[in-house]
Order: C-alpha cells, then structure tokens, then sequence
C-alpha cells in the first residue's frame, strides 16, 4: 500500500478512469450535523460519511457524538460489511486519517489509501457537494422541528438516502446514485470484519497488579494469570465490544493469554492466593529429614523395646567394675 496527496484534476480523471466500475475509489469525511438530545443535554452531532466516486452512492453515512478515530473505525467496517472493499480510499489529512490501524487495515485489504494535499480542499469537492446536499435537504427539515435523539436522527437520515437522494437523478452524471452504483458494480472483495477490527484494537501498556494480580484498563479491571504478578504487559482491547476480556503480550511482543473482566470490590472470582515463596527459608532438606526421623521413631514404637540389645549395651568386664571402684 502507498499514500500520495492528489490534486483536483487527478481526482477528476480518476472518477473517469472508474466510470465502469463502482467501488473503485471511496473518499470520505467528517462534518458537524444538528443538535440532538441526549441525556436531557443538548449535544452536537457528526456526520462520517463515505461515497462511491463512481456514482456518488453513499455507502456509509451515520452520525455520531465525536469526530476521532474510533468513529472513523465504526464507518468503514460498516462500509467494508455492507459493500466489500474498495480500491482506493481517499481522504483529508486530518490526524485520524494517518492513524497507524488505518494504514495496516488498508495493506492487508490492499487498499490505496490517498490523501489530500495540504490546505488544498478542492480535491475533495466530490464528498464537500453531497454533505451540502444533506446539509441543504435533509438536516434542514431536521432543524425545522423538535430536536430528536441520535438513534431518530440516523433512522431518518438513512430512510432520506434511500428514498430520496439514491433515487434521484443527478445532474452531473445523469443517473441516480443507486442504478448507476448496482449498474456497474461487477464483484464485489469480501471483508473478513473479524481480523480488520484487530488492527484497529487500541493498545496499552500496563503493569499487573502484584497484590491483585489484575491490570486496570479504563476503570475497568482486568484478571491476570498470578505468574504475571508484577510484569509490564501489553493490553490490546477491542474499542467497540463490551470490554468483557482482553489480550496481553510481553513487550516483546509474545502471546500472554486472555485477561477476563472482574469486579475487584466485590472479588467476583474470589482472591487469587498467593504462591508459596520458594526461597531457602522453606528448608525442603531438613523438612525431609524431621519427617524420615518421625516415621523411624514410629517404626521404633511400635516394634517396642529389646531388652536383650539393652542389658548387651549395659555390661562390664570385672577388670573394668575393678577400675570404677579405684576411682570411688
């Protein structure tokens, strides 16, 4: 995959280059929506949008609370599931864009992914013509009435893109969005959702708990295998699951295991106890001993005493009876 910035005029000839094919070459971009309501707070949305060059479909188009990474993420694997994967990705050189999960979701899809030229926004005038379309159409009426909630506003823009801008004739290219996008869409390169997401899994690095044996992720603690008990790991998570479990790998870069979510106050899985210490002090050697010692005495007690043994130990020679006397 390589990046290059394009001008205008190889926008242009591009878009005539991939008049027979749609899915060819996608641009997209952000832009601030209506208000909606959320919470009882009044918030502003975003618009992340993606259209077909080809034939100005629009083949993802939601609005979200923030404008980042992660709702960039959220736009193109809808976009990949619902229409496969395009040849070209063009966009602006907004930070988002040169994300490091963009660039290697791009490589294994074989994507080019371009950008803009600096302070140079014509190129994007494709994209800039059907925000102001909605802008002018749909979120017009939407600021004519009551303010609604995120979930109402992307139903009804989603019923206006498909009732009334896909089915419009559109003056530059003669046909609408939807005919001329199914017309000349010939394949369509499956996306395998499952292995992109990974390369866009957030990563951080934290050190296990050496009392817990847990690391903390987002407010969120995480059970790790007692052996880690100390250790620097790499935390990779998925943004947009539930957080219920995470990977870890050493810094090295080494598979470590799943870490699971736990609720430390309340020690859902109950206490991991800690490891005996294997230091000298646990004196395995004389342990072995004392317990050798204790099975012989019982050998010992049980067989009872030879008195015989007894009064041989205790016997004396005359000469030697003879001797003591001297001494008393």
């Amino acid at each position: 995959m390589t990046r290059r910035k394009l001008g205008v005029e190889e926008v242009k000839i591009r878009c005539r280059w991939t008049r027979d094919h749609s899915n060819a070459l996608w641009v997209g971009d952000f832009s601030e929506g209506p208000t909606v309501i959320h919470a009882g707070r009044a918030i502003k949305s975003h618009l992340s949008i993606w259209i077909d060059c080809h034939s100005r479909y629009v083949v993802e188009g939601r609005y979200y609370f923030r404008e980042n990474l992660d709702i960039l993420i959220d736009s193109l694997l809808r976009a990949w599931g619902a229409h496969g994967a395009s040849r070209q990705l063009y966009v602006d050189n907004a930070k988002v864009y040169h994300s490091r999960g963009l660039r290697l979701a791009c490589t294994h899809l074989n994507i080019e992914l371009l950008h803009r030229p600096p302070r140079d926004p014509p190129p994007g005038g494709l994209v800039e013509r059907i925000i102001q379309t909605t802008q002018d159409q749909f979120e017009a009426e939407v600021r004519a009435g009551t303010v609604l909630t995120l979930s109402e506003l992307n139903r009804y823009y989603l019923a206006w893109l498909h009732r009334d801008y896909h089915v419009t004739t559109h003056s530059q290219t003669g046909q609408t969005p939807q005919a001329r996008y199914e017309e000349a869409t010939r394949f369509r390169r499956h996306v395998n959702l499952a292995e992109v997401r990974e390369f866009f899994h957030g990563r951080e690095r934290r050190k296990v708990d050496p009392e817990f044996s847990d690391v903390r992720l987002k407010n969120r603690f995480y059970l790790v295998d007692p052996k880690l008990r100390g250790d620097w790991v790499i935390v990779s998570y998925d943004p947009f699951s539930a957080g219920e479990e995470v990977r870890l790998t050493s810094e090295h870069g080494v598979f470590l295991g799943v870490a699971r979510r736990y609720d430390r106050e309340k020690d859902a899985h109950g206490p991991q106890p800690l490891p005996p210490p294997q230091t000298p002090l646990d004196h395995e050697y004389l342990k072995q001993l004392a317990e050798e010692h204790r099975e012989q005495q019982q050998q010992e007690a049980e067989r009872g005493v030879d008195y015989h043994r007894a009064q041989q130990r205790h016997r004396l020679s005359f000469a030697a009876l003879a001797r003591i006397f001297a001494r008393l």
